[in-house]
């Protein structure tokens, strides 16, 4: 599962959040209007398992197993999302989920419908009155784990319970076509990333770590069936932690984070026929092993980018020229002492030190990267000698 392609440079800077999930966003944005004492939450509405491999495409398309809700004082905001044409199957599915939280012990003060400006949806949820749609309801004899058997057992023979909340929901409800969703983010987020005081590069890519950090904790609380929630106060935390990561003339991304969203598809041809795929098959890890190391790599390039982009070819080189020195060194080591295999290459060489990077997981993604047949000849790394 990952957030972008990995086998494409990663496209850093403020230009565009366009690469991550539609529903992530509008979690965000949310997430940005909040202030002292509140807390948005994330919750998977039914018991769903996370297996695409793109998790922006899951999660978008699975719009309704999914739901935001903005706590403030004593209620809530409900935020449902949908990034497609919303049909009548559509409207319902959303009324069926605003109606069985009606029923339940949360207290919502406003039911929110968010959709994207471009599909040009209309505000017409309500075009069914309540008398039409609880017949509807009481009529439909779909299975009981059905989401309209649900709202059916809550409001069966009560209508008068059923037309209190239909008109609550009614009431409060707003609809939200939106067409700037990513300026609003950007904007949003101006003051605790400090947007003032640093380059565009370096603000984009800290509300980019903030995105990544938000997919992998909804990411591991969907795998745990449990909701996401995260509170103004921890919001500040991450904010600082992120700043201080992420400067002028530092770039240190989450590696636990970078891991979960991004994943190796080792039955794709792209890193099956790669020469760094081939020089790992030489050192004889375990397929397991292998996939940590091209990660490896996929973090250094992030990396790497990074560097490139904010005209730092100088830190680049001194990382790589570095990484490439140790090799050498632990090559000659290695064949003095008759030890030289290509296990023994990888393992030697990602132990040397390099001081130009901040990160075990970087210098150990440098070695793989200097494997790559697209490197130079003079920087070029081989676990297992070509002939």
């Amino acid at each position: 599962m990952h957030a972008m392609d990995i086998t494409k440079n990663n496209d850093s800077g403020i230009l565009s959040l366009g690469g991550f999930a539609y529903q992530i966003r509008v979690f965000v944005y949310y997430m940005s209007k909040m202030a002292s004492n509140m807390q948005i939450e994330f919750e998977t509405l039914e018991d769903v398992v996370v297996k695409n491999s793109n998790v922006d495409t899951f999660l978008d398309t699975n719009s309704d197993k999914f739901r935001s809700l903005l706590k403030r004082e004593s209620s809530y905001d409900a935020i449902q999302v949908k990034r497609t044409n919303i049909d009548k199957e559509s409207k319902q599915k959303i009324l069926y989920n605003w109606l069985l939280l009606e029923a339940s012990d949360t207290n919502i003060d406003k039911y929110i419908l968010f959709t994207d400006a471009g599909y040009k949806n209309i505000d017409n949820l309500f075009d069914s009155t309540v008398d039409e749609l609880f017949i509807t309801i009481m009529k439909s004899n779909n299975k009981p784990n059905a989401l309209v058997s649900k709202v059916k057992a809550i409001y069966e023979n009560n209508f008068c319970k059923f037309n209190e909340a239909y008109n609550k929901i009614k009431d409060t409800y707003s609809f939200v076509s939106e067409k700037s969703l990513d300026n609003n983010i950007i904007n949003g987020f101006a003051v605790v990333f400090h947007k003032e005081g640093v380059t565009d590069l370096i603000y984009g890519l800290r509300i980019k770590e903030l995105i990544q950090f938000i997919i992998y904790n909804i990411l591991t609380t969907i795998d745990k069936k449990m909701p996401y929630i995260f509170t103004y106060k921890e919001m500040l935390q991450k904010a600082e932690d992120i700043c201080d990561r992420i400067k002028d003339n530092y770039f240190e991304p989450d590696y636990t984070v970078f891991r979960k969203i991004n994943k190796i598809n080792l039955s794709s041809q792209i890193p099956v026929n790669s020469r760094e795929y081939k020089q790992l098959i030489a050192c004889e890890l375990t397929m397991k092993r292998i996939e940590e190391h091209l990660i490896y790599h996929q973090y250094y390039k992030s990396i790497k980018y990074r560097y490139l982009e904010d005209n730092k070819m100088n830190v680049v080189e001194n990382m790589e020229r570095t990484t490439y020195d140790n090799f050498c060194d632990v090559k000659e080591y290695l064949e003095q002492n008759n030890m030289d295999k290509p296990s023994n290459r990888l393992s030697k060489t990602k132990e040397r030190n390099n001081c130009y990077t901040a990160k075990d997981q970087t210098r150990f993604g440098s070695c793989i990267h200097l494997t790559m047949d697209s490197t130079d000849d003079d920087l070029k790394i081989s676990w297992e000698d070509e002939s």
